[in-house]
């Protein structure tokens, strides 16, 4: 039987049966285009109608079932991530991570110009020899630079004295 004729035979039928299963027409439409896909696959080794018609039927009702199972295991995510994000500690935690990575921010906006510059390449990991040929400067002016935002931003920062280690790291000091 030619594949025409099959799809042409079958489609309908198939859609039906698979939104038995599921109700979302674009999710029906996909799993039996996608059974039709893998008919034309397939399509030498299956020989006779009724081999075909258990294919695409079975194809049908398994990809559902597999759908179904898959968007139980999305729910059960879902429905986790919302218990958890619900939790005042996640709020708490995120809160502070906002208002520390403001304060850094707003500190190093007031540093003087190159200083400013050599410390946030120097936070977006570009090395010194980079730096320096990147802001036409000696590499011993970059290390000079980037001892200065540390001093700088330890006075700007002397309440929140726990953010100087973290520029340190990343600053690679």
């Amino acid at each position: 039987m030619e594949f025409k004729k099959i799809f042409d035979t079958f489609y309908k039928g198939l859609f039906l049966f698979a939104q038995k299963y599921i109700a979302e027409c674009d999710v029906v439409e996909d799993i039996v285009q996608e059974i039709f896909i893998k008919l034309w696959e397939k399509r030498d080794t299956i020989e006779n109608t009724s081999a075909v018609k258990a294919f695409l039927y079975i194809g049908v009702k398994n990809k559902a079932l597999n759908y179904f199972r898959h968007q139980k295991i999305v729910q059960k995510y879902q429905k986790e991530m919302i218990q958890l994000k619900s939790q005042e500690s996640f709020f708490k935690n995120h809160l502070i991570e906002e208002e520390t990575y403001r304060l850094l921010l707003q500190s190093i906006k007031q540093l003087p110009e190159q200083t400013r510059k050599v410390c946030i390449l120097s936070m977006n990991g570009v090395k010194n020899a980079q730096i320096a040929e990147q802001l036409d400067i000696s590499t011993s002016t970059v290390k000079y630079h980037k001892k200065q935002a540390i001093t700088i931003l330890q006075g700007k920062l002397k309440d929140h004295l726990y953010l100087i280690p973290i520029i340190i790291r990343l600053m690679g000091l």
